[in-house]
């Protein structure tokens, strides 16, 4: 069975190229892989030219303060987005996107995995790891983020544009 055929019912819930919300979580799923994939080029081209970099034990402490902040950034998003949900009006349209996180950035998961990423990159010590992970911020920002925000405004219309002029992409 291919991945757009399935039916996106309570017992299997998959994608639907019908569906705004499948599609949002499609290209989620791929612009996160992509921090994952710089994160595993980036050691093994630390393998290939070894540099070092990031030696020191600050940057082991900085690390492990980033990925603490980056989850608890994510958390908070996911937290937050999980309540919007069902913070609908009579007509079920959503009343307001800008809560908890959503407030100061459209996209703070992006941001968490970012600097969580960028974290890792510190604690391994893998300089070509942190080039890429900022390589990847970029490309998820111009290219995943952008569908993403397409999808959000046809599924909201007027109410998510009205939410984009008022809130940055990213901090």
């Amino acid at each position: 069975i291919g991945l757009y055929s399935m039916e996106n019912t309570p017992e299997n819930k998959t994608i639907s190229p019908s569906k705004p919300e499948g599609m949002v979580h499609f290209i989620l799923s791929h612009s996160y892989s992509v921090f994952l994939f710089a994160v595993v080029l980036g050691v093994i081209i630390d393998i290939i030219i070894p540099i070092t970099a990031f030696a020191t034990i600050g940057y082991q402490y900085a690390g492990l303060g980033m990925i603490f902040l980056g989850s608890m950034l994510i958390y908070w998003a996911q937290s937050t987005s999980g309540r919007t949900k069902t913070d609908l009006d009579e007509k079920g349209e959503v009343r307001n996107f800008a809560c908890g996180p959503y407030k100061y950035s459209r996209n703070p998961t992006h941001i968490g995995l970012t600097v969580m990423t960028l974290g890792l990159g510190f604690i391994i010590q893998s300089l070509f790891s942190v080039i890429l992970i900022i390589i990847a911020a970029l490309i998820t920002k111009f290219i995943f983020v952008k569908k993403e925000e397409e999808i959000l405004e046809k599924k909201y219309g007027q109410s998510y544009c009205d939410y984009k002029k008022k809130v940055r992409t990213w901090v």
